[in-house]
């Protein structure tokens, strides 16, 4: 009987030996995912195959006027319906001992290397700089659809981003020209469409005769979405554009040109 024991004994321990080493014992290389016992309350204890725990490979950063784009690669290959992979971005702020998990848009790309993922954060504020990292989670679900345990792989090292805001703004739309002609008066008013950014701080006009080039005709950026040119000749065509500055001094392109003419 006592033999028996043993026997059963020698047994558990040799599975067990052989559960940790199932990512490395094949080929030498880190394990990629671990087994795992995942629990419910009110559930019995259900063994979990194959769980990724390596960190994202190969994270980097790309900044345009959206926001800060992370774009990493993953070797994972999962294919258990009840589980769900995702990912975990942390940031925190320079001189901030503060850390916290962002949402952010997310698109993936799946190669025969394995996934191309990105993520998009656009809660930035410009001029800052952040330490972004980012770690693998893989959420279990029982057969009734519920969640039953969140799992954590390992974090990636971090990187920093300095979010310098050298982005023009888009160009204005919509440019209205409306002439004005009286016996002891002539003018121009400009009219335009908002631009829908929300670090405008104003716009530039410009004007040209024909065949000449735009001259920047305001002082100081205009606040308004109008503009009235009272420095015109009877018997002159004249060519008007819009651009708009924020308020990093980024200016964008200038508007289709709109046309004033004057009769003598």
């Amino acid at each position: 009987m006592k033999w028996n024991k043993v026997f059963v004994a020698c047994i558990f321990f040799a599975a067990l030996a052989w559960c940790g080493e199932v990512g490395t014992k094949a080929s030498g290389k880190p394990q990629k995912s671990q087994v795992v016992r995942a629990t419910r309350k009110g559930s019995k204890t259900a063994s979990v195959p194959m769980v990724p725990i390596l960190p994202a490979q190969g994270l980097h950063s790309e900044l345009d006027e959206r926001g800060v784009y992370l774009i990493w690669e993953n070797e994972i290959e999962t294919h258990d319906p009840s589980m769900k992979f995702d990912y975990r971005i942390y940031r925190s702020e320079k001189g901030s001992a503060k850390r916290v998990a962002i949402p952010y848009l997310r698109g993936v790309i799946h190669t025969r290397e394995g996934e191309r993922w990105s993520a998009v954060d656009t809660t930035i504020e410009w001029e800052k700089t952040y330490s972004y990292s980012v770690k693998p989670i893989t959420r279990v679900y029982g057969q009734d659809g519920k969640l039953i345990t969140e799992i954590e792989g390992n974090e990636s090292a971090p990187i920093q981003v300095t979010t310098h805001n050298v982005f023009p703004p888009a160009v204005p739309e919509r440019l209205l020209v409306l002439v004005t002609q009286r016996p002891e008066e002539k003018f121009v008013d400009l009219l335009w469409s908002p631009n829908a950014a929300k670090d405008i701080s104003g716009y530039n006009v410009y004007r040209r005769d024909e065949n000449g080039e735009p001259t920047r005709i305001n002082s100081v950026p205009v606040t308004l979405l109008s503009f009235q040119d009272m420095n015109v000749e009877a018997g002159h065509t004249y060519f008007y554009s819009i651009s708009a500055v924020n308020k990093h001094e980024n200016e964008s392109a200038r508007s289709q040109e709109g046309t004033a003419s004057l009769h003598r």
